[in-house]
């Protein structure tokens, strides 16, 4: 579905824009009650939460250009690119997860994902562009790493793996819970991506857990 003035494009499978052209777009704060998770108690719907999330600022985003539309304003809305930054992480951790770090299953998808995510963090924080690149780099390496002794294939990925979902799940949701247990067992994995020659990704994750002392993005 493109956007009214053709500059933006929002997803045709997109619910609440639906709601908004009916006029119901309240019937989402009935929806989302019961999806997320400090309404349910647990994570059981997080992901149908984060995406319910997304269709929310897309949703908004649609009916903001609607109204300069039809007032004949051009002006759009600020966009939020640091929450824009971690909802394309989440998309890259949902397109991963399913296939136990073998990204070549959705490898065209993730390629446009990291686009954008690389995008989104040059407008956030341009400065943060090129570490993060490299960062990348040494994420997707120790996730194909060949399995060695008796430990388990890709252990050191598999601690960092709850790391950067837990920073991304207090951006999205805004809840403490993901922040207390993005700090478990913090020194340990550092020492680890250090011994394992992964400076960049240590530094990067580093200024993402003091990035949450601004609070969640989601709530800017």
């Amino acid at each position: 579905m493109a956007g009214l003035n053709g500059n933006r494009r929002y997803q045709v499978g997109n619910a609440l824009i639906q709601l908004i052209q009916s006029g119901k777009l309240r019937t989402y704060h009935k929806i989302v009650m019961k999806t997320h998770p400090d309404a349910v108690g647990s994570d059981k719907y997080l992901n149908r939460y984060l995406q319910l999330s997304n269709d929310y600022e897309e949703a908004r985003a649609y009916l903001a250009e609607s109204q300069c539309a039809e007032s004949g304003s051009v002006a759009q809305p600020p966009r939020n690119h640091r929450l824009a930054f971690f909802q394309q992480l989440h998309s890259i951790e949902s397109l991963e997860m399913p296939y136990a770090f073998h990204p070549e299953e959705n490898l065209e998808k993730l390629i446009i994902t990291k686009k954008t995510a690389m995008e989104e963090l040059q407008s956030w924080r341009k400065e943060l562009a090129g570490l993060y690149a490299q960062a990348d780099k040494e994420y997707v390496r120790i996730k194909t790493e060949k399995p060695m002794g008796p430990y388990l294939k890709h252990a050191l990925a598999l601690n960092i793996r709850p790391l950067v979902h837990n920073l991304i799940g207090f951006h999205l949701t805004g809840r403490d819970l993901y922040a207390k247990q993005a700090r478990q067992n913090l020194s340990g994995i550092m020492h680890q991506l250090t011994e394992n020659g992964c400076a960049a990704l240590r530094e990067f994750l580093s200024l993402l857990l003091d990035d949450m002392k601004r609070g969640a993005a989601v709530l800017e």
